[in-house]
C-alpha cells in the first residue's frame, strides 16, 4: 500500500474545512425505477432489476450518461461486479468524444493488467491508486468522487483511494473542468458478467453561493468561467457578494465580478425570464446600490438596474 503524499492530504484537509458552508443536499441521479435522467448510447446497455442499474456483458459494452453536464460536485453511489465484471465511472466527459474526461475504474480481481494505475478507485490511466482498496467480488461498496475544480479525490467506503491535482497530471493537460457522469457499460469478455449501481446522488458544488464565490479568484481562466456561468444561473442571490467583490477584491477578481453581474443583470432582461426572476434580481441590485462603499460600483449597480425591464 502506498502511502498518501503529504501534500494532498492538507489539500483534503482544507477542502474538508472549506465545504462545511455547503449545504449536504443531495439529488438522486438514478430514481430506482427508469432511466429518467440518463442517456443511453445503445438499447440494451443497462436494465433496471429490482431498484438497481445494471448492466451485462454485452461485447464491447456501452455507455450510460447523465442528461445534465457537471463540473464541481460530491458523487455517491454504491456498486457491485460480478467475478469478472469490468466498468467505470466517467467524469467530465463528452459523450461525442471519447477521449474527453476520465474513467475512475472499477475492476473485478480476475485480470493480470490489473495494476495500481488501471484497478478498482483508480483514475484510469492517469493516477494510480495510494490505497488499494478490497476488490472482494459479489458485495456492495460504496464510492465517493469529489471534484473540487483542479483536486478530485476518489474513497471507497469512506477511505480515500485517490486524490489528483490534475494540473500537475501531464496526460490530463487541457482536460475540460465541464461534462457529462456516465457509467460503463460492463465490458468483461467472459459471458453472463455484470456490474450493478444503486443510490447513485449528486451535490453541485456550483448550486452553493459560497462556493462559487470562491471561484472568482482561482488563477485558472477556464475555473473562473466555470464560476461566472454559475453565479449567471445562480442570479439574484450572488448580486450582494459579487458587489462586494467588485469593491474590495484585487484587480482580476473586481474584473470577474463586473462580468458576472453584467451577466446576471442580462439574463433577468430576457424576455423569456419570468416576472419573479426579474424583480428578485433588481431588488438585489437596489439593495448592494444602498450599502455598497464604491461610487464606482454604485455607478455600475444602477447601470444594470436599468437593463431589466
Amino acid at each position: 500500500m502506498k502511502p498518501i503524499p503529504y501534500t494532498l492530504i492538507i489539500s483534503a484537509l482544507l477542502m474538508l474545512s472549506c465545504s462545511t458552508s455547503v449545504k449536504e443536499d443531495y439529488t438522486l441521479l438514478f430514481n430506482g425505477k427508469d432511466l429518467s435522467g440518463w442517456n443511453l448510447l445503445k438499447p440494451g446497455g443497462f436494465e433496471v432489476i429490482d431498484g438497481e442499474l445494471v448492466t451485462r456483458s454485452s461485447g464491447s459494452g456501452t455507455d450510460i450518461y447523465t442528461e445534465k453536464s457537471y463540473s464541481n460536485f460530491i458523487l455517491k453511489l454504491e456498486f457491485l461486479l460480478s467475478d469478472v465484471g469490468n466498468s467505470g465511472i466517467f467524469i467530465r466527459r463528452d459523450p461525442s468524444k471519447p477521449g474527453t474526461g476520465f474513467e475512475v475504474q472499477l475492476l473485478a480481481p480476475w485480470t493480470p493488467w490489473r495494476d495500481d494505475l488501471h484497478c478498482t478507485g483508480s483514475m484510469y490511466g492517469h493516477v494510480a491508486v495510494s490505497n488499494r482498496p478490497d476488490e472482494t467480488t459479489g458485495k456492495w461498496y460504496r464510492m465517493e468522487i469529489k471534484c473540487d475544480r483542479n483536486i478530485v479525490t476518489v474513497s471507497v467506503d469512506d477511505q480515500i483511494t485517490t486524490m489528483a491535482d490534475i494540473d500537475t497530471v501531464k496526460t490530463m493537460t487541457g482536460m475540460p473542468f465541464t461534462g457529462y457522469i456516465g457509467l460503463q457499460g460492463n465490458h468483461a469478455e467472459k459471458e453472463g458478467q455484470f456490474a450493478k449501481f444503486r443510490n447513485i446522488s449528486i451535490k453541485d458544488l456550483d448550486a452553493d453561493p459560497d462556493y462559487v464565490i470562491t471561484g472568482f479568484s482561482n488563477n485558472n481562466w477556464e475555473l473562473r468561467y466555470i464560476s461566472r456561468l454559475a453565479a449567471s444561473h445562480l442570479g439574484a442571490v450572488m448580486i450582494s457578494p459579487l458587489a462586494e467583490m467588485m469593491t474590495a477584491g484585487n484587480p482580476m477578481e473586481k474584473s470577474e465580478a463586473k462580468q458576472a453581474l453584467f451577466d446576471i443583470a442580462a439574463k433577468a432582461s430576457d424576455p423569456l425570464t419570468s416576472a419573479g426572476e426579474k424583480r428578485k434580481v433588481r431588488s438585489a441590485i437596489q439593495t448592494s446600490i444602498k450599502t455598497t462603499s464604491s461610487e464606482i460600483t454604485k455607478d455600475y449597480l444602477v447601470w444594470i438596474a436599468g437593463m431589466i425591464n
